[in-house]
């Protein structure tokens, strides 16, 4: 009589053990896999250096002045990622605009990425729109995606952000932004 809800016991928790064994298995002996694009056919690895995170927060900088938003809050985290809060002083246009921009290029920016940042600018009461820049690009998910996202978001990859650069800056320090990997095709 007693053996009976032991049985049941044994039965009921023996599935969960298995299972975390088996979970403890794969996350021991998987191996990472990186989140790199493959090379198109006959192209060959970007030669140029790496852009240093001091100069890719004043390139943005530089870039957010010429474009006449005013910055009002302004971060660098991990990895040289920049957060900025912005202003478009512009009657009835402006208003607020969420900026985050990162120069790192191990792999391109996922379609889960740009949704949490969407979500973000739409906590962000009063904000306009969000600017998310990324030296390493996005994913094909994610451009499609954005479309989608509950707060309108552009998407900007380092060749776009280089044009914008050719646009409204010097032409000198475009220049100077194409020496860099991530800026467009080297």
């Amino acid at each position: 009589m007693t053996h009976v809800p032991m049985l049941v016991v044994v039965v009921a928790v023996t599935p969960l053990l298995l299972g975390m064994l088996l979970i403890l298995m794969i996350a021991r002996y998987s191996p990472n896999v990186p989140r790199v694009a493959d090379l198109r056919p006959g192209a060959t690895e970007d030669q140029r250096p790496q852009i240093t995170a001091d100069e890719f927060k004043d390139m943005i900088e530089e870039v957010v002045d010429a474009l006449g938003l005013e910055t009002v809050f302004s971060s660098m985290g991990t990895g040289g990622v920049i957060e900025m809060t912005l202003r478009d002083p512009k009657p009835l246009s402006g208003g607020r605009i969420v900026l985050q921009a990162t120069p790192v290029l191990q792999g391109q920016i996922e379609a889960v990425d740009v949704l949490g940042f969407a979500e973000g600018v739409r906590a962000d009461m009063g904000a306009l729109k969000g600017i998310f820049i990324a030296l390493a690009g996005f994913t094909d998910e994610a451009k499609s995606g954005s479309a989608a996202t509950p707060a309108p978001v552009d998407l900007l990859d380092g060749a776009q952000l280089l044009e914008l650069m050719e646009d409204h800056l010097d032409p000198s320090r475009a220049k100077l932004a194409a020496g860099y990997r991530g800026f467009g095709p080297g």
